[in-house]
């Protein structure tokens, strides 16, 4: 069995796909990584075969801001930057202004490179990310058997009754205006309209079409990067809600990742041991306490400056670890001692004798605290950040702080959320059905898939 997996250039996205192409060689299966030359040695290092494929114009090899990008996309990283400021509503619609050249970046020169890739390479299968549309395209466009892997929250693929980028539940902590939600409402729709039509043209050719693009995807099995939440059980299961590939099965994987084995490797340098349960249950102050907020949301030194100095004001005695990419001189300046500040943290050897995790709500965030059963707060700024949140408050697995209003009493009723009793029980009863899952039980349903 030969299977291509394709990764666009983000590191948030090549991580998942990279631990599931591992899983499927491991399974058997002939797999190559499609993704663009920077990350040739990211492939290489996980002894997987290696294609050329440049999926979007901008990139993020680890660290947004300082990725060389064309000096568009740069003003375009700014404007999104500066619109987190102003809060979800304004994100949210600056995103969708940016959508359609994002989705569909050199869609004509995809449909030709997935042509040639299967000429050369005659593939059983492919796995495209589902928000690498313009791949999707092709491969539809060719009729090639595909599965979807989707990295980000299960409603990126919207049901029939929703809006793509526009959340059905919003976290308590955001006082969303009826205006703004019009006017966001309105803007979805028609971003939804441009971008099927768009979608569509390019299609006519090949003599094929669809509902609506950003349904678009495998008719066989959508996995999802994500625990199985009871609300979303149904989404493949045809009925009203479902989306426009209502017959694929929806498989939900926990978690997608190579976790670190053997022993810890030392990254809290000398913090001391960790306190174990009784500190992951609150009956102590938290000793050790992560705070990240991805490669793109880094560049917001503002929140994580607050956010540091309210930690240290409220639990002195604690080692925290920041991820501050580019701002990493200037926060170790602000935040001292007993901090640990980095451009990139190794988060999942942190995570793994952590007492709390803040995090911006990426869903590799939420599933890596989820695996390692540590307490989190979620500062959701954009995109799925906002169906996480409202996910992880619904369910009481943990607690959620609007990052641009943060003050040192709301930090201190946040921590004490997401390590009460009701919270911690929450967590580990999800942490145990992720860790159950992983890679390999989305390697097997694909190979199951390939057998039928």
């Amino acid at each position: 069995m030969k299977i291509v997996v394709l990764s666009p250039p983000f590191y948030s996205h090549f991580q998942p796909l990279s631990a599931l192409a591992v899983a499927l060689r491991d399974a058997g299966a002939v797999t190559y990584l499609g993704c663009s030359l920077a990350f040739e040695g990211e492939v290489a290092n996980r002894g997987l075969r290696f294609c050329e494929i440049n999926i979007n114009r901008n990139a993020n090899t680890g660290q947004a801001s300082s990725t060389r990008q064309a000096e568009r996309e740069r003003r375009r990283l700014q404007e999104f930057l500066d619109a987190t400021r102003a809060g979800p509503v304004a994100t949210l619609r600056a995103q969708n202004r940016h959508r359609l050249d994002d989705m569909l970046a050199n869609p004509e020169e995809l449909i030709d490179r997935i042509q040639e890739l299967n000429r050369e390479l005659e593939p059983d299968l492919w796995i495209v990310d589902q928000l690498s549309y313009g791949v999707t395209l092709a491969l539809l466009a060719h009729g090639l058997r595909f599965v979807t892997f989707c990295p980000p929250h299960p409603l990126s693929v919207p049901p029939r009754n929703m809006v793509y980028s526009v959340p059905p539940r919003w976290p308590s902590v955001f006082s969303v205006a009826s205006d703004e939600l019009i006017m966001l409402q309105a803007g979805a729709l028609e971003l939804e309209r441009e971008f099927t039509a768009r979608f569509n043209i390019l299609l006519e050719p090949f003599g094929r079409r669809v509902e609506n693009a950003f349904r678009a995807a495998s008719a066989e099995l959508v996995v999802h990067n994500y625990p199985e939440l009871t609300e979303y059980r149904d989404l493949g299961s045809g009925g009203p809600r479902a989306g426009a590939s209502a017959g694929a099965r929806r498989l939900f994987c926990g978690y997608c990742f190579e976790p670190p084995s053997g022993a810890a490797t030392g990254a809290w340098g000398d913090a001391g041991p960790a306190l174990g349960k009784a500190a992951v249950e609150g009956r102590v102050p938290p000793r050790r306490i992560v705070v990240a907020l991805g490669t793109f949301l880094a560049a917001r030194d503002d929140v994580l400056i607050t956010l540091g100095e309210s930690l240290r004001a409220l639990y002195p005695e604690a080692t925290l670890a920041i991820g501050a990419g580019e701002h990493a001189e200037a926060l170790r300046e602000r935040i001292a001692p007993r901090t640990i500040i980095e451009p990139f943290l190794p988060q999942r050897e942190l995570l793994r004798e952590a007492e709390l995790f803040v995090h911006h709500g990426g869903v590799s965030s939420l599933t890596e605290a989820l695996y390692y059963g540590v307490p989190m707060i979620v500062m959701p700024f954009s995109s799925d950040q906002f169906n996480v949140a409202a996910d992880l408050e619904r369910h009481g697995f943990g607690a959620v702080l609007n990052p641009n209003a943060i003050s040192e009493a709301g930090v201190r009723d946040a921590v004490t959320l997401a390590r009460s009793s009701s919270a911690v029980a929450a967590l580990g009863e999800l942490s145990r059905q992720v860790r159950e899952r992983g890679p390999a039980y989305a390697a097997e349903a694909v190979l199951r898939l390939l057998h039928s």
